[in-house]
Formats: C-alpha cells, sequence, structure tokens
C-alpha cells in the first residue's frame, strides 16, 4: 500500500502527541498568529493526559501574566487529567490604575480577545485531539470579566464558566444577551473592596433572569467560612452558583468551599456539563416574578405605583455603583414577549417596550386582561441595545397581577409556520399589527389576519 508523504508527516506528529501526553508537558509557551498579531499562552498538559481530554481556559487579572497560572489548575489537572491553558493578555489602558498594564476588552462582543481565545482552542486542538464539546472558561478579577463577556460572546464555544472576584463593571459594561443559557459559578470574597463585594447581588440578578433560573436560591451557609447560594436550573435553563467567602478579599483563591480549594471547586462544577448538555436556547430574559417569596421591588423593578403595574429596566452609570444596574438587554433578532394577565374581565394591559439610546419603541400594546398573551417584535440596526419594559393599567385603582413574563428568541421552525403572503390579501378588514392596531392594506411585516399570523412580504 502506498503512503503519502503528508499521511506519514500526519502519523508522526499523532505519534508525537500521543508520546507529548504520556511523559507530561508542562509550562510549555506555545506563539500563535492571530490576525495579524502574535499572541502567546502557556500549555499544561499532565502526564497520562489521553487524546478526548477536556480543556480549561484560565485567564489572569489585570497586569497579571500567563506566567501567573491562575486561576491555578495544574495540580487538578494532574488527578482529572484535564489540559489547561493561561492565556497573556494584551496591554491596554485602565482607568482604576491610571495606565496600561495587561488584560482584557471583557466588552462581550465580537472582538480581538474572542478571536484569541478560539485560535488557542483550534492550537489546542489541532495537537492534541481535545473534546471540543468540554471546554471551559474561567478568569480571575478582570479574567473573570472577560469570562462573563465570554458567556455572551462564545456560549456556543464554552460548555461551562467561573469567575472568581470578577464581574463587568466601569468600561466592560454587563452584556448578558448570548446565543444561550450557560452554567456558571461565581466566587467572590465579602471582603472585596475592589471589585466591589457589595455590587454582587445585582450581578447575580442579571445572570440569574438571563439564564431563566430559580430567582430564590437554595442557601448552604458553614460559619467563618462561606454562604453557598445555588440559583437551581428550571426547564430550559442551567444554575446559577454564587459563594460568598467569609474574610476574603480580592484574590484568585480561597480554601473555603466544602472542598477546601476554589479551582477544585470550579473544577467539579465544570465537568458537570458538555455542549450538548441540553437547554432552551431561545431563552433571553426570564425574571420569574411570580416565584414564591420573591419580591421583585428588591430585584429592580417598579410595582404598582399609579398606573404602573410593572416597570424593569434603566440605567444609571454612576462611579458609586462601577455601571453596575439592572438592565434589561437585547441584540439584533426577532423575539417574542409572553406574559399572562389576570385581574376585571373587560380590562386590558398597555404594554411597551422601548430603547434607551438611540431613544425608540420597539413594542406598544394593548390587550385583553385574563390571557396567556404572545407578542413578537424585531430589533434591528442595534448590535446591542438597553431597555425598559413597562406594563399599565387603566386606573390606578385596577387589581391586574402580571406572571409569567419571558423574552425569547423566535425559531426558524416558528417563522417557518406562519403563512407567507407575496401582497396584501384582498379582504383585509380583519388585519391588525400585532399591538392590536386594525390597518386597512398591510405594509411589509406580521399581522394579524383572521385570528392566523401572517409574514407580508
Amino acid at each position: 500500500m502506498y503512503i503519502t508523504r503528508e499521511k506519514l508527516c500526519k502519523a508522526l506528529l499523532t505519534l508525537i502527541v500521543l508520546v507529548c501526553c504520556t511523559a507530561g508537558v508542562k509550562a510549555e509557551k506555545r506563539d500563535i498568529t492571530v490576525g495579524d498579531e502574535t499572541r502567546s499562552y502557556m500549555l499544561y498538559v499532565p502526564k497520562g493526559c489521553k487524546p478526548g481530554a477536556p480543556l480549561v481556559i484560565a485567564m489572569h487579572g489585570a497586569s497579571g501574566s500567563m506566567d501567573n497560572q491562575s486561576p491555578h489548575f495544574n495540580n487538578i489537572a494532574d488527578t482529572a487529567k484535564f489540559i489547561v491553558a493561561y492565556p497573556q493578555g494584551k496591554l491596554m489602558y485602565f482607568p482604576v490604575f491610571g495606565g496600561t498594564v495587561t488584560g482584557w476588552e471583557a466588552t462581550g462582543e465580537n472582538n480581538a480577545d474572542v478571536a484569541f481565545l478560539k485560535a488557542i482552542i483550534d492550537d489546542i486542538s489541532n495537537n492534541y485531539q481535545i473534546d471540543r464539546r468540554r471546554v471551559y472558561c474561567c478568569g480571575f478579577s478582570n479574567g473573570g470579566m472577560n469570562t462573563y463577556a465570554m458567556a455572551n460572546a462564545c456560549s456556543d464555544v464554552f460548555a461551562a464558566f467561573a469567575a472568581i472576584s470578577g464581574f463587568p463593571l466601569n468600561e466592560f459594561h454587563l452584556r448578558h444577551t448570548g446565543h444561550r443559557p450557560v452554567p456558571f459559578l461565581h466566587i467572590h470574597g465579602k471582603n472585596d473592596d475592589f471589585v466591589r463585594y457589595r455590587l454582587m447581588p445585582t450581578i447575580v440578578d442579571e445572570m440569574v433572569v438571563r439564564m431563566g433560573a430559580n430567582p430564590i436560591p437554595v442557601r448552604t451557609s458553614v460559619s467563618g467560612k462561606y454562604d453557598k447560594n445555588v440559583y437551581e436550573a428550571r426547564e430550559g435553563s442551567f444554575p446559577y452558583i454564587y459563594y460568598e467567602i467569609d474574610g476574603m478579599g480580592h484574590n484568585d483563591f480561597t480554601t473555603n468551599t466544602e472542598d477546601g480549594n476554589s479551582s477544585l471547586t470550579m473544577w467539579k462544577f465544570f465537568r458537570q456539563y458538555t455542549l450538548d448538555t441540553p437547554c432552551d436556547t431561545t431563552i433571553k430574559w426570564m425574571p420569574r416574578i411570580e416565584t414564591e417569596g420573591f419580591i421583585p421591588e428588591d430585584h429592580g423593578w417598579t410595582v404598582n405605583y399609579g398606573k404602573t403595574l410593572l416597570a424593569f429596566g434603566h440605567g444609571d452609570k454612576t462611579d458609586a455603583n462601577q455601571n453596575v444596574y439592572h438592565s434589561l438587554q437585547l441584540t439584533n433578532g426577532r423575539y417574542k414577549l409572553c406574559f399572562k394577565s389576570q385581574g376585571e374581565a373587560g380590562k386590558t394591559v398597555g404594554v411597551k417596550l422601548q430603547r434607551f439610546h438611540p431613544s425608540a419603541v420597539i413594542l406598544n400594546a394593548n390587550v385583553p386582561v385574563g390571557e396567556e398573551t404572545t407578542l413578537d417584535f424585531s430589533i434591528t440596526n442595534a448590535d446591542f441595545g438597553q431597555y425598559k419594559l413597562t406594563f399599565t393599567r387603566p386606573s390606578s385603582s385596577d387589581n391586574i397581577k402580571i406572571s409569567n413574563i419571558s423574552i425569547s428568541s423566535i425559531t426558524a421552525e416558528e417563522v417557518a409556520g406562519m403563512a407567507s403572503l407575496s401582497r396584501s390579501p384582498m379582504d383585509d378588514s380583519w388585519c391588525y399589527t400585532l399591538s392590536g392596531q386594525q390597518v386597512s392594506r398591510p405594509s411589509k411585516g406580521i399581522y394579524l389576519i383572521d385570528g392566523k399570523k401572517v409574514a407580508i412580504q
């Protein structure tokens, strides 16, 4: 049988990889080309690592280095047999330091750091045959901020995420609008006044509603060590787990978890998930305010204020809150807002969705009370926007209850299931906009015609 030179080279490369995995390659610096830049990372492959191993990417904090190998996973990898990559951040300006240090963009957008982490995964995959369904992302401080950013930008790349002492603040705004809900674990010191512990409740709220998880946590407290809050997964969602650590400041490691090792706690969380773990990828925002024991006013909601039944979403960037506030965020796409209303027959509920910048009304409807309502809407020309959702009633004395609120993306199957017409119907006496306004000659868009959704093209 004739063996080509290419096949021989591939066979030799595979043999070298297997030998390296058996012998162990520790703290190897690797350079890769990303776009027009050369970037670097440290690679740790434990002895006895086999093809199909998981990969953990761990990112240092601002002013740190890949040489710190932080958060540290090497000892855990030796036993669990997974590969670890420690990327090197770029020099960038940080207002808090008043100068340029190494760090991460952490914007949640598809930026150079996103390309860098994807290139690292490709580089390792080409040489070590990792299981790309089991790639995990974590980081300390600014690396933790970038972990939150990756949960938005790379939810289809990483199976699960964990941050220690880091969440989006200041110029790194909250961006919880990714492809799917994600499993997320956060560890934070109660004495951390740099990435301020006192701001964590808002971060928790934002993540829990993004996941569609149970907003009332299962709480375990160990005196002098930690409070563990498990916001359990509900149908189609993932959990958000939050550790509040006694006596811990702004650090990348603590022994105050049930495992005695914060990195081990992260790994035990990671290993439960793969990219194949089922979830509802359409979930974008699901507050579950009707959950027993949940008080919406304590979580950024305005409740029963005059004619306003419920309202959520605002933008309050200040130095005091480090740009951390309750925010409803969406990107371009087609969505559906679902909710249930209960109250006196014959009453109506007003529903308005507004974008802050640039100012625009995305949805404005009046619907009868006593129905489960679904309203479709589209967002265009706004790669990222913050919104306010308001439910109103005709009179401040009207007793109306709103529950089961959610915003989900519209699937391709749902779009395909809509009737499609190439022109306006001949008889449009029963043609309404999704906000309930009757129109005589509909233009391009989605309408209710004889009680059915029709897409006019």
